[in-house]
């Protein structure tokens, strides 16, 4: 069952307001969450421990089933069923919900000035003042009934409590003044969702692709605050950030059927663009960081979207992506080398997206072969949006780019079998070399030389890549070979989609099929995890995640549109 409510969260598209399993053990339990306010606050927007409660006060067992349009639940007595319940997202930030024979318990978690009051004009009203949110709940069914302990200055073990024999009821999350009080039910709101989810997604049969669609759907938030454009979380779970690289696979994954999503998602990273043309490692609804960058793949990707569909982005959005690009490439090209003879570099392996890979083992600043090919990705895809424009100048200036980086690539990091990976102060220094990350310069297609295109598919076969289950970061046979390791071995949505690219631009179409079909055999068998175990396929750390929705949805479109086969 793919739709497993124990790993993947409930919300709807757009929505900060999320449902989730949180805690370990015996306090794994179910939460209600308002996800804004990034990943670096331990609390992870956790508002409310939710409960069942019968008659008599006593806490029932849940048993959960997750659609994409409601959280349904039935709930036991032991092995009784004694009761049902149901949530469902509405309009703003509203959860809506019903039950029947149970009361429904929302417990606030708890900070420092935690309180509740009832308004003049005869309302509830909860405030988290911790995550600086208020509750107001309403009901067109059933009682509320709203507690806690005052003291002196603030409230503890604050607690909402819906019961009736039918329950139907909700609570809008704000955090100024309560907007109006829906006048919706429960089951309009279900029905709203359902086919909201359904006009937007592909049409594609099967679970997984419905997973898939559902995590890239659901795992999008609003335009609010310092996010100048609805943008996809990598996860509801976990990773509630948007990444300067992430999202650009959110967008390959999405440009099919929301290409103004598409755009959305480069909007909102390149909106907090530096002036040095430095990207943000990550931005939220509070702000961006620049402790860290992020890989230069967003030129590869456009060029990708425009391949597939010229039309996708409009001509003052194409304009837009330009100077975006143009600041971009400068940047690398200035501020992370130390000459134009030299190769642009990656200070850290979190600017690599590669956090922890081998090829970090002694630390950086490092020149791989993956930055001058996504720079010489990008130098095309300004190119040809020049030419689009009109701008021949433009358009020779860089396509003269493109043929200097490919030429630094190859006397630099091309050692006659493989492409190595330098530190930028210690050239001479042997590092490791088994990672995914030497093959690819294979996106370069017709501008790899064919014998250097070989020889790497042969190594990429030596080492041991491609396992049952797909393409590990790191060779199985590597001593840094972790089956947990994150970029030390398991398998990952981004690396697969670019090696799966790189060997379509060298007409190597029965290895891309190959490797393709076994990505959409692990995501069916194992979800759409933030990466997998290159050997047994086991969905690792978090198991929710967009942008390996993304490449899913990618593939089935390839596979179906360009090999013919059924998805």
């Amino acid at each position: 069952m793919l739709f497993d409510f124990d790993k993947v969260p409930f919300s709807r598209h757009q929505r900060f307001t999320t449902l989730s399993m949180m805690g370990e053990g015996a306090d794994r339990a179910l939460y209600l969450r308002y996800v804004a306010g990034g990943d670096e606050r331990r609390s992870l927007g956790r508002l409310c421990r939710i409960r069942f409660e019968d008659e008599a006060g006593l806490e029932l067992s849940p048993k959960y089933d997750l659609t994409p349009a409601a959280l349904e639940i039935s709930l036991f007595d032991g092995a009784e069923q004694v009761g049902t319940a149901a949530f469902a997202v509405g309009e703003g930030e509203t959860l809506h919900f019903e039950a029947e024979k149970v009361a429904v318990v929302f417990a606030l978690e708890g900070s420092r000035y935690d309180y509740a009051y009832r308004t003049a004009h005869g309302a509830d009203c909860v405030v988290a003042a911790g995550e600086n949110l208020r509750l107001t709940p309403f009901a067109h069914q059933g009682q509320i009934k709203v507690s806690g302990q005052w003291r002196r200055d603030h409230a503890d073990n604050v607690e909402i409590r819906f019961a009736g024999a039918a329950i139907d009821a909700g609570l809008l999350l704000h955090e100024r003044l309560a907007p109006d009080l829906p006048s919706t039910d429960f089951d309009q709101v279900r029905t709203e969702s359902a086919a909201a989810f359904n006009k937007w997604r592909l049409a594609l049969k099967g679970e997984a692709p419905r997973l898939a669609s559902y995590l890239l759907w659901a795992n999008c938030v609003p335009k609010t605050g310092q996010l100048t454009a609805p943008a996809i979380y990598m996860s509801k779970n976990h990773m509630i950030n948007i990444w300067s690289w992430d999202n650009a696979f959110s967008a390959i994954g999405v440009a099919d059927n929301d290409p103004q999503l598409a755009f959305d998602q480069f909007a909102a990273i390149f909106d907090h663009q530096d002036q040095s043309g430095m990207l943000p490692d990550f931005v939220h609804d509070q702000g961006a960081s620049f402790s860290f960058t992020k890989p230069p793949v967003h030129g590869w990707a456009i060029g990708l979207m425009r391949q597939r569909n010229p039309e996708i982005f409009t001509p003052a959005q194409l304009d837009y992506l330009r100077q975006k690009l143009v600041r971009q490439y400068r940047y690398w090209m200035i501020h992370t080398r130390a000459d134009e003879n030299a190769l642009p570099s990656y200070a850290h392996g979190n600017d690599s997206g590669w956090d922890n890979a081998s090829f970090f083992a002694e630390g950086g600043p490092v020149i791989g072969p993956d930055l001058p090919t996504f720079l010489a990705l990008t130098a095309r895809t300004i190119a040809q949006l020049a030419e689009r424009a009109g701008d021949g100048a433009q358009a020779q200036e860089y396509k003269q780019q493109e043929a200097q980086l490919i030429s630094l690539l190859m006397d630099q990091l091309w050692d006659g079998t493989t492409f190595q990976v330098r530190l930028v102060h210690d050239t001479e220094k042997q590092l490791p070399d088994q990672s995914l990350i030497q093959f690819m310069p294979l996106l370069l297609g017709d501008k790899l030389p064919h014998q250097v295109t070989a020889k790497l598919l042969q190594r990429l076969d030596k080492l041991g890549m491609v396992t049952a289950w797909g393409l590990a970061t790191e060779s199985p046979r590597s001593s840094f070979y972790e089956a947990d390791g994150y970029w030390r071995g398991p398998i990952w949505a981004p690396t697969t989609l670019l090696i799966v690219e790189g060997l379509l631009a060298q007409n190597e179409r029965e290895r891309a099929r190959e490797i393709m079909q076994k990505y959409q055999h692990l995501c069916a068998t194992s979800g759409m995890a933030e990466n997998f175990d290159a050997l047994s396929g086991a969905g690792l750390r978090d198991k929710a995640f967009a942008w390996t929705s993304a490449v899913y949805l990618r593939f089935a479109q390839l596979l179906a549109n360009d090999f013919g086969e059924e998805n």
